[in-house]
Order: structure tokens, then sequence, then C-alpha cells
């Protein structure tokens, strides 16, 4: 059975959609960033990024992407900046349907307004020009795009499994 990897920014809903399509599915469950904490030895992602640079931490995600694809039957979650490394990327194409979960600036902004866990957030300006450098580079590696702005969870799965539902036997 074949794999299912969701891109895009934060606050797209890319765990919490991947959560749920995994039940669904009764599918394997990957989020790449606690796979890269697995393997780091270190508690948070900041810490990676302050003590190893983002180059190691990327090193990491590309191990954590290999390993996720290999038995099929996965429903792998993407860290945002995924994107930035392209032999993830190409491991991922070549191995998943790509989704790339959209959302608007505005909506991130309002889904992330309470939370700590988002340093970037703390410098709007910075957060709202990554997201802009990134949108081309998700659409470009994804096989389909979602627009998550006014949809739930559950219809964002229910959208994903009668586009890709075929190849899990559903």
């Amino acid at each position: 059975m074949k794999n299912i990897a969701l891109i895009g920014f934060m606050g797209a809903g890319k765990s919490t959609v991947a959560e749920l399509l995994a039940k669904k599915l009764n599918a394997n469950l990957v989020e790449t960033d606690t796979e890269v904490l697995r393997l780091s030895g270190f508690s948070n992602i900041n810490e990676i990024f302050d003590e190893k640079g983002e180059e190691y931490f990327r090193e990491l995600e590309e191990k954590a992407i290999e390993a996720a694809v290999k038995d099929g039957n996965t429903i792998i979650s993407c860290g945002g900046g995924v994107i930035n490394k392209k032999q993830s990327m190409e491991v991922l194409k070549g191995n998943a349907d790509v989704v790339f979960l959209h959302a608007s600036f505005e909506k991130i902004k309002d889904r992330l307004k309470n939370t700590t866990t988002r340093p970037l957030f703390r410098q709007e300006e910075k957060a709202m020009l990554l997201y802009a450098q990134r949108l081309s580079a998700y659409r470009e590696y994804a096989h389909d795009m979602i627009d998550t702005d006014d949809k739930t969870p559950e219809e964002v799965v229910q959208i994903i499994i009668d586009k890709f539902g075929s190849t899990y036997g559903h």
C-alpha cells in the first residue's frame, strides 16, 4: 500500500488531519518532527536548531522520511520546512501521494494566536515572509493541494480519502 505525506506551513492542519486520516485508513502515523527528536536525543526542535543547526535537523528529517516510506501504508505529517531539502522531497514524491494542506496566512495566524510553542510567530513579519517564500515550493512538490481555510479536519480527511483512498483499498 502507498503512503500519504502531508506538507504545508505550520498551522495548516497537518498533524490533526494526519492523525484522523491514519485512524480512518488504519494506517501507520509518522510525525517527522517527533521522529527527528527521537533520533537526535534533544528534548525540543529549538534545541536542535540552536545547538546543531538547520542542516543537522534536515539530515535527521531525511532519515526519518526514508524510514517512514519503507513499509507503505503510512501517513506522514511533515514539518513546515521539509521542502528545504530537495532529497527529502524526492523521497516523498517517489514514495507517497504528497498533499499540500494550504491555509491563508490570516487563517494560520488565527489558529496559532494562543500558542507559545511556535517561536516564529513572535515575529509576524518574518513568519509572513517565510510563508510567502515557501508557497511555490509546496505547490511544486505536491501531487494535490487542499485549501483548509473553511474546512474542518474531518472534511479534509474525506477529501483525501476520496482522491487517494483507492490506493488503500477504500
